[in-house]
């Protein structure tokens, strides 16, 4: 009996192209573009093939929210594992990760589409807020002090400046923020605070 032929198609790469075409849209002509059969054109499949991997729109969103987070997440974890300095180290990495967006590479222009979904949906900043109280538990020992919540504050202004365009986002003017915020004295490693009862 002859072999079966290879299947052509890979569902992994499919699915990506589908995240990266919704994620384009939504960039390029706002969240009231993200429809079903302009992902699927966009993406060069017919929306039947859409539907078989992402079943509405609310599966889709779902699909690329969990994509750019996890791809925030990796950027972070890297940027902590080269940095040998341990208080406000998570916000340090936050800071990081955000001023050094480089908004003409596709993979980090996504970020622009978790500040839109996270402006417009409370479901999703829901789901982020989790993400953040996840990672800050996880280092509650040296993040929790009022420098690394400015770090962070500070981080996520660079995010809406982007956002709008804003004069800060100017690649130049971006890194002597980072510079200027990351020569600031964190202070000590805090072993016992208000993220051991709870808080953050």
């Amino acid at each position: 009996m002859a072999d079966k032929p290879h299947r052509k198609n890979d569902p992994g790469a499919l699915r990506l192209k589908l995240l990266d075409s919704a994620a384009k849209l939504i960039v390029d002509r706002g969240l009231p573009a993200l429809t079903l059969e302009n992902v699927a054109q966009q993406a060069g499949v017919s929306k039947g093939g859409l539907l078989h991997h992402y079943n509405g729109k609310d599966a889709l969103l779902g699909g690329l929210f969990d994509m750019v987070v996890e791809w925030f997440d990796t950027q972070v974890d890297a940027v902590i594992e080269t940095d040998e300095t341990m208080p406000a180290r998570f916000s340090r990495a936050y800071l990081q990760v955000i001023a050094n967006i480089d908004m003409s590479v596709p993979a980090e222009k996504r970020l622009a589409v978790l500040i839109l979904m996270l402006s417009s949906d409370p479901h999703y900043c829901a789901r982020w807020n989790s993400w953040v109280d996840e990672r800050l538990r996880e280092h509650h020992r040296t993040d929790t002090s009022p420098m690394a919540r400015t770090l962070r504050l500070a981080a996520d202004g660079l995010w809406l400046s982007d956002l709008g365009d804003g004069p800060d986002s100017v690649a130049s003017t971006r890194r002597d923020i980072l510079q200027f915020l990351q020569n600031i004295d964190t202070g000590p490693t805090t072993l016992s605070t208000d993220a051991d009862k709870g808080g953050h």
